[in-house]
């Protein structure tokens, strides 16, 4: 059955490029004001099956982020793809935890909607916390499926495939319903030029985080973060016939507690 008009909303992170991440060699903190941001991996997955959702059964997908004023390159880019609309929430409050960012996400999907589907990356590749999408549909008091792998549309009900690592689960909801995906549940398209030049000229909403009616105060305190320091013994063995060497280096093993004699 195909369902008409259907509102399916993208919740979209940008998120620090883990791949060029470096850490200050002398405290191990992340430089984190010098690393570029990217829209999160697997929010991108869940942008694709957006699009494919809409291209089989019709109606609009919404593009939604929160974040500063460069957020909007990745909604942009989410219009490139193929989004209808983009919402910014402009975060004009400083750092703010999953708990804000959900609230805020929820109240603008309940100002903006009804949506049928509102779908989430499983995590963000820069936290991967896991949380906010779940959150959302707490708020929302809507049926929330997660670690979806595949997703289907019969009637009024969503189908999906849930990676479980050990096994799969097939799970369905009612609509509207809110979806964590995977990265293996597709593989995203490439916008072409001509789309990445109409998205630069599409207007986008942008509403003040401060002006949204909902709890403002981060529930998590972040104390620090730092990289972890792998140091090694610089044990060298040189000088010494080959089979001298191997027994030279068992036993700095055995020693070492990393294979037994």
């Amino acid at each position: 059955m195909r369902v008409r008009g259907m509102e399916i909303a993208v919740c979209i992170k940008q998120a620090l490029d883990v791949s060029q991440l470096k850490m200050d060699p002398k405290t191990l903190e992340p430089l984190i004001h010098v690393t570029p941001m990217k829209m999160s991996d697997i929010d991108r997955n869940a942008l694709e099956e957006a699009l494919r959702i809409r291209e089989k059964h019709g109606g609009k997908v919404t593009a939604i982020s929160v974040g500063g004023d460069k957020a909007k390159e990745v909604l942009r880019e989410a219009i490139a793809m193929g989004a209808d609309d983009a919402i910014h929430i402009l975060n004009d409050i400083g750092e703010v935890d999953e708990h804000v960012i959900s609230e805020a996400l929820a109240e603008i999907l309940k100002m903006k909607g009804p949506f049928q589907i509102i779908l989430c990356g499983e995590m963000s590749i820069d936290k991967y916390t896991a949380q906010v999408g779940v959150r959302v549909a707490e708020k929302l008091g809507i049926p929330c499926i997660t670690y979806a792998r595949s997703i289907s549309i019969e009637g009024e009900e969503v189908i999906a495939e849930r990676d479980l690592e050990d096994r799969i689960e097939m799970v369905k909801a009612k609509m509207p319903t809110l979806i964590t995906v995977t990265r293996e549940i597709n593989t995203p398209r490439l916008p072409q030029l001509i789309a990445i030049l109409r998205a630069a000229k599409k207007p986008i909403e942008t509403l003040n985080l401060s002006q949204l009616k909902v709890d403002l105060k981060s529930k998590l305190k972040t104390l620090s973060v730092k990289g972890i320091e792998v140091k090694r013994k610089g044990v060298l063995i040189k000088d010494l016939p080959v089979d001298k060497a191997v027994d030279e280096l068992l036993n700095n093993l055995i020693r070492e507690g990393v294979i037994k004699r």
